[in-house]
Parts: structure tokens; sequence; C-alpha cells
């Protein structure tokens, strides 16, 4: 750096005092930029979190893939982490499972590659953590743990927050019966919750969260949209576009392929709306009910102060996009 100064110093006749000052004074920035950099790097926090100095849970034996899960996931809960379903193994003679893992929710990092665009950003909570349970099954379908590690490089939940951790979190199928019961009465989901959450004492004794109810709720109502049923009903509207001259259908498919809305009419539909479709009422008050989806009649009145159809569709909700 001296003999550096020293150069520019001797550079009178082609350099001025303040441009020196200047080149200096960016020396200067450039180091302590560079500096700061790195000792922010290696004032990272370097978490090591170890669950117990012994496994409770090696060589301990379960019957099931359902049993497994349950017995990591308690003990899971105790310690304040969240797991998942890992990698399993199978006989290459026989096809059956002989290795199952489970690992922690923040093992491994998600693959940029395959995340599709959202119009809002997830929050990344996977950390490359190692912590894992393995389980060893034999022929005779006993499950029994052959290796735990227990080292995490993240923080613990706190014991009053593990009841929001996701492999913590599940609703029951009365809780879910009982929700759709209710809403197909008329009452608002927010209302039940409200409602089941002062009953049980306070959200950590519900087992889940609102996005949860939503959730299975719109799973329930998408099982009942069953694909046979689905197809069926588009390939009898195409054979009688194909032998009917003025019959009409549309439908739409949500981004998963799923069924969303359908709508038809027919030749004498058709017609009643040449003569009569100066009145015309879209009603959707009513709803099916296997499907609980939306009907939504184009109705009229005739000459003789009868009521006529123009045409029909079924929708699932009243957003927007489906009307």
């Amino acid at each position: 750096m001296a003999s550096s100064v020293s150069t520019l110093c001797s550079m009178n006749d082609f350099t001025s005092k303040a441009s020196i000052d200047a080149i200096l004074a960016e020396i200067n920035a450039d180091n302590s930029s560079i500096l700061s950099a790195l000792m922010k790097e290696l004032s990272k926090e370097v978490v090591v979190v170890e669950e117990a100095s012994a496994s409770e849970l090696m060589l301990k034996e379960v019957r099931s893939d359902d049993e497994a899960y349950e017995m990591y996931n308690d003990y899971a809960f105790r310690k304040g982490f969240s797991i998942r379903k890992g990698l399993i193994r199978t006989s290459r003679r026989t096809g059956l499972w002989i290795m199952r893992r489970f690992l922690c929710s923040n093992s491994s990092f998600k693959d940029v590659k395959k995340e599709t665009l959202r119009k809002y950003e997830r929050s990344k909570l996977r950390t490359g953590c190692t912590a894992f349970v393995q389980f060893s099954i034999t022929n005779e379908g006993v499950w029994t743990v052959v290796r735990h590690n227990m080292t995490h490089n993240h923080h613990m939940i706190p014991a009053d927050k593990r009841y929001l951790l996701r492999s913590q979190r599940d609703i029951t199928g009365e809780q879910l019966k009982y929700l759709s019961s209710m809403k197909a009465s008329g009452c608002r989901v927010s209302d039940l919750l409200r409602a089941m959450r002062k009953e049980v004492g306070g959200s950590p004794n519900l087992g889940f969260i609102t996005a949860d109810a939503y959730n299975a709720l719109a799973a329930e109502k998408a099982m009942k949209l069953d694909g046979k049923d689905c197809n069926q009903l588009i390939r009898y509207f195409a054979q009688r576009q194909s032998s009917e001259s003025d019959f009409y259908y549309d439908f739409e498919l949500d981004e998963h392929g799923h069924l969303i809305s359908f709508f038809w009419r027919d030749g004498r539909m058709k017609r009643d709306y040449e003569y009569f479709g100066d009145l015309l009422v879209f009603d959707t008050t009513y709803r099916t009910n296997r499907y609980d989806m939306i009907c939504a009649p184009f109705v009229g009145m005739n000459h003789h102060c009868n009521n006529v159809v123009f045409g029909l569709g079924f929708l699932v909700t009243l957003e927007e996009k489906t009307l």
C-alpha cells in the first residue's frame, strides 16, 4: 500500500492531489466493503441442536407405516420439530418394502427448477437438516428402528407454538363432518371455527388451523366430482351435439383439470329464447344435493305466463372466473 501511495504522489505531472485523495478513498471504501461482507459471513450463527444424548427410539418395533409415522411424530412433538415421509426401499425379488425413512421437515432443500410460478412467495423453511429415523422391515411385517440421527441445524420450536407444526395438525373425520353439515345448513365456516375453538379451550387444543379446515372442505367437494361422472357427462353432451344440430354445451376446467362449471341448451330452449327472450332471469340460489354445485338456470316467461328454461348451468363456486 505504501509503495502504491509513493507511486501516485510522484505523478505530479499527471495527477493532482485531489485526484490522489479520491483514489485512496475509493481503495479504502472497497476494502471496508469486503471486510464488512466477510465479517457478516463469519458472524452467521451456526446452529447445532442435539435431541438427546441417547436415542429412546432405537430398536423399537411397530407393525405398519402409520404406526411408525405416529411414533416418530409424537417424539418430534415432544422435542419441538416437524417431520415428513422420506425414502422407501423395496426388495427386488419380492417387491415388498424393506426400509422406510422419516425425516425432519427441514431436511434437504427444495428444487428451484420444479417450483411453479405463484403470485406470492412461500417462506423457505428447509435448512438441509440431517435428522431422520430409519426402519428396517422384515418379511413378517415387523418395523424396527435401526438408525436414528438426532442432530439438527436449526432451533427447536417452543412448546406453546408446536401445535402450528404441519405434521402435528390434522382435522378428524368427525370435525370435517360437523363443518360440512353445518356449512350446508348455511353457517359460515369462520363462525363454526370460532365456536369450536371456544368449546375445546383455544386454538392449541383444536388440532388444526383455519387454512386446514378450508382445504379439507375443498378436498371433500372435489372428491364428490369424480372423474367417471364428469367424463360420462361430457361424452353424453358430445353425443347429443353430434345428433342434434341445435344442441350446444360448454364446460370449464381449473388448473388441475377438475370440472368447475358446465352449461347446455337444446333446440327447444333456443326456440323459446327467440320467442320469449325479452325477459330473462339468471338464478343461482339452488344447489344440488350430491355434488353441492350451484344450479344456475336461465329462465323466462312465455305468452301463457308459464316459466320456460332458456339454458342451464352448474357452478362449483360463484367466483367471477366461473360466471
